[in-house]
């Protein structure tokens, strides 16, 4: 018996992941819009997790040298 490989449709993902998205902005000003990313994100996992990482990304590496 050979395994079949499991197929990932990356679009429909994306979709599923962005309908109820797409349901809370609808219809709102702008204004409301951004005020509604801003409320979810500070619910989602992913944003609290990047927000830990960030200082550590932003931090210079130090002069740069003219490769010139």
């Amino acid at each position: 018996m050979t395994k079949q490989r499991e197929s990932l449709d990356c679009v429909a993902v994306k979709r599923r992941a962005q309908q109820p998205l797409a349901k809370a902005l609808a219809g709102k000003s702008p204004e409301a819009q951004v005020e509604t990313l801003r409320r979810l994100a500070a619910k989602s996992s992913l944003w609290k997790s990047l927000a830990k990482a960030a200082p550590r990304a932003v931090r210079g590496r130090g002069k740069r040298r003219s490769t010139a």
